[in-house]
């Protein structure tokens, strides 16, 4: 690990990651707070949240954009600077708070994230050029990790901004000073992040989906539709399980040990601290694990925590499924990647990976919104079946496409 965290290629990756995600996850809750003050705010905070996902959607788009970029490391840096740029203007803008501002806003900030799933992807095919094979895993663990542990952080950041300057404008500054940051990081480790000539761009047209079924047959054993919505009902399930503890820990407040925000905050102390361990440790018996067997595993363990929840809701065993759910998410998905890169035409790792990562990600939303409705208009106990149920069919579906 300590000859890891030496390498001048995660140095760099990691500290520009940490000021992005410092700086997303900052603006982030700003948005939402600058939405909930206009008239009908349920309108506003729910344009906000739809266009935080739809970045999302362009995955496969950016990440062909970023395989075919020939000046990798220079686009990537600008990329930065453009969006400190974009942010300093929103600084002058967003202090007038109508409604044809709002959507300017709104705009900005959607430009600057699909800046950053680019970005994303120019950083991928970096990790897959510049990294050994065999740290790759830990690698990408590493620099989860780190957006796992800022993002809170963030997020802290900009209630703090608020809540004490009430300032939206110093909040677009603070986020243009660490883009500006990344962009320096990045600057600093140049020559760490350059490309070798194996991944410089060339034009050239390649479908996507027949790579992502070749590559998921060979390292999954699966079809690519059986693994891709395997994960995607994994996601939703894993992203489920925090807004129905939400809505739950105020049912059982009178049960608890301990206050509502205590017990809120315990429970993302907690998933982190999994998330964390998982990505960035390398020989626990789970890493001899095939990736089969950890996607069971992965599966088994936000079922266990709806089972916790429905039959014995108590703070110590919500605690531990909650550990079991974030440390298992944050060995799957570095594994995965780590193992599929080898099968991968370098000039096609921000395509494939960036179209995976949208297929997966954009089920996680509407879950979430279904199950926290189901849980208002019926209750705990029918949303917990529900995803228990849901998680026990795609268990199912992963036993019997692995067979086949």
């Amino acid at each position: 690990m300590l000859t890891l965290l030496k390498n001048r290629t995660l140095q760099t990756i990691a500290s520009a990651n940490f000021f992005t995600t410092l700086g997303v996850s900052l603006f982030n809750i700003i948005l939402l707070t600058y939405a909930k003050n206009f008239p009908n705010p349920h309108w506003f905070v729910a344009i906000v949240s739809v266009v935080t996902v739809v970045p999302y959607v362009f995955g496969g788009l950016t990440g062909r954009l970023a395989d075919q970029t020939r000046r990798k490391t220079n686009w990537l840096i600008g990329t930065k600077v453009v969006q400190a740029g974009l942010y300093l203007v929103l600084a002058q803008v967003i202090t007038q708070q109508t409604v044809v501002v709002f959507y300017v806003v709104v705009a900005i900030n959607f430009i600057s994230d699909l800046l950053g799933r680019y970005g994303g992807s120019i950083l991928t095919i970096v990790i897959q050029d510049r990294i050994d094979p065999d740290d790759r895993q830990q690698v990408m663990g590493l620099n989860a990790s780190i957006s796992t542990l800022v993002e809170p952080l963030g997020q802290t950041l900009g209630v703090l901004i608020i809540a004490q300057w009430h300032d939206y404008a110093l909040a677009g500054i603070v986020n243009a000073l660490t883009f500006i940051g990344a962009a320096s990081c990045l600057l600093a480790g140049r020559s760490a992040i350059q490309s070798t000539p194996k991944v410089a761009g060339r034009p050239r047209h390649i479908e996507a989906w027949p790579v992502i079924q070749r590559v998921m047959l060979t390292t999954t054993r699966m079809g690519a539709v059986s693994y891709l919505g395997i994960l995607m009902i994994l996601n939703v399930a894993t992203m489920s399980i925090d807004a129905i503890l939400n809505l739950m820990f105020i049912d059982l407040a009178s049960r608890m040990p301990v206050s509502y925000s205590v017990a809120i905050l315990m429970f993302n102390v907690v998933f982190v601290t999994g998330s964390v361990l998982g990505g960035i440790t390398k020989n626990t018996w789970f890493d001899r694990l095939s990736l089969f067997q950890l996607l069971l595993a992965a599966m088994l363990a936000p079922m266990l925590t709806y089972v916790i929840l429905l039959v014995v809701p108590q703070l110590i065993l919500i605690l531990g499924g909650m550990f079991a759910v974030g440390f298992m998410s944050g060995k799957l998905d570095p594994k995965m990647f780590a193992i599929m890169m080898p099968q991968i035409d370098p000039h096609l790792t921000g395509t494939v990976f960036g179209t995976i990562s949208s297929i997966v990600t954009l089920a996680a939303p509407v879950g979430s919104v279904g199950i926290v409705l189901l849980y208002n208009l019926v209750g705990a106990t029918a949303a917990c079946s529900v995803m228990i149920g849901v998680s026990a069919l795609a268990l199912i579906w992963a036993v019997m496409a692995h067979r086949q």
